[in-house]
């Protein structure tokens, strides 16, 4: 299962056994993927390690705890979630959520820390939640996560490679190639990368997979976490969170599949094939936008428009059509794109989650726009399906807490 594949970062990465987290607990200027390369790289040739999530944070020395609380933080909610591993999967120990109505993030950044920390500690509290121990995700806004090819050189034995699984382990290369890809230096950001193996359309190039988040995004998720008096331990990528939460619950075998997440302000997109992150998008435009818009036309606080948003009052499903329209044409826009880059492929289905997706029609509409089927990312089949919790709080929380449960599943990846 990707869940199983990473070993020292998790900002989202993808392979077949390993565990890999953007580890940022020894050194305070990268995010290295194995706390010593090197030490560990004759462990992983044995078990042919690919990549499968990252984590900028993980492994901080812990000792062995059974339960790990799941924090999702979005631009206008708290999702709380705590898992018990049992022999046969997990049980459901808490879920709950809390809404505001104003910013929490913006542009991946916590807008006010003390703000957030406070509620957070409360929100715990409150579900009378003894761990201590966190793991939360950054909006893929925050971050910018990108496959790159370096080419190999004389003196690297292709047949070795093929053999060994031993690929590449010069750091210094890559983290040059890492900052000629993106628009900061590297003294500025937390990075981790992942040693993807030979490129399978071209043997003289090796494929890389890396992640980046700027320092004060990272730092101030982990200031907030101390003031909440928790100890902030994975630190994932919400949209690399849904992937594996896909690919736990359904498989990610066969054709491609597109991952959308419909938030309050952003829309996250990936296209899935295997093993492989094929492609990702983010797109500023959530269901925030629709409750102002309805806000602005009938002159109502933003929490009455919200309110008949939700319930689709038929004096505002007028204002529905354009937006229904845009967010579906983006997704046919990301398919489109990608199928002109790989013509033979197609995209067997879309899943989909997000508050934003429960707006009456969406989900319709895109089904007509691409006559692919559409199914529903519902996390609670983790724990047992929609039995486990009151029936009016599993219709408040299917749509909305995958990323939180996913992170409360990483129990395994921390205080080995």
């Amino acid at each position: 299962m990707i869940l199983d594949k990473i070993k020292s970062i998790k900002l989202g990465f993808k392979s077949k056994e390993t565990k890999t987290h953007l580890d940022i607990s020894q050194q305070a200027g990268s995010l290295n993927i194995n706390d010593n390369p090197k030490k560990k790289q004759k462990k992983e040739e044995k078990r042919h390690h690919l990549p499968s999530k990252i984590d900028i944070l993980s492994k901080i020395g812990l000792s062995r705890t059974s339960e790990l609380i799941g924090v999702d933080i979005g631009t206008y909610s708290i999702k709380i979630c705590t898992l018990k591993k049992t022999k046969t999967g997990f049980d459901l120990l808490n879920v709950a959520r809390k809404t505001y109505n104003t910013n929490l993030l913006t542009e991946g950044h916590i807008v006010d820390q003390d703000f957030l920390a406070y509620e957070i500690k409360n929100l715990i509290s409150k579900n009378k939640i003894k761990s201590t121990i966190a793991a939360s995700a950054l909006s893929s806004y925050g971050a910018i996560t990108k496959k790159i090819r370096i080419p190999l050189t004389e003196d690297m034995d292709i047949e070795k490679i093929k053999k060994s699984g031993s690929i590449l382990d010069d750091a210094s290369l890559i983290e040059v190639e890492i900052e000629n890809s993106i628009p900061f230096q590297l003294k500025d950001v937390y990075y981790s990368y992942y040693v993807l193996g030979l490129d399978p359309e071209d043997e003289n190039f090796i494929n890389i997979l890396f992640t980046v988040s700027k320092k004060e995004i990272v730092d101030g998720f982990i200031n907030t976490f101390k003031m909440a008096g928790l100890k902030l331990v994975l630190l994932d990528l919400d949209l690399i969170c849904l992937v594996n939460i896909v690919e736990q619950i359904f498989g990610l075998q066969g054709p491609p599949k597109l991952i959308v997440d419909l938030g309050a302000s952003i829309m996250n997109m990936a296209i899935v094939k295997g093993e492989d992150i094929e492609l990702t998008r983010e797109i500023m435009l959530g269901g925030s936008y629709l409750t102002e818009q309805i806000q602005k036309a009938l002159k109502i606080s933003y929490e009455e428009a919200e309110e008949k948003k939700i319930k689709a009052d038929p004096e505002v499903t007028y204002l529905f059509e354009d937006f229904i329209f845009n967010v579906s044409a983006e997704i046919n826009k990301t398919i489109n794109f990608y199928l002109s880059t790989k013509p033979n492929e197609r995209i067997s289905k879309i899943y989909i989650t997000g508050g934003t997706s429960l707006i009456e029609g969406i989900k319709d509409k895109i089904y007509n726009d691409t006559n692919i089927d559409i199914e529903v990312i519902d996390p609670f089949l983790l724990v047992g399906g929609e039995g486990v919790v009151k029936p009016n709080l599993y219709k408040e929380l299917k749509d909305v807490c995958s990323v939180a449960m996913h992170l409360s599943t990483r129990i395994d990846d921390i205080a080995r």
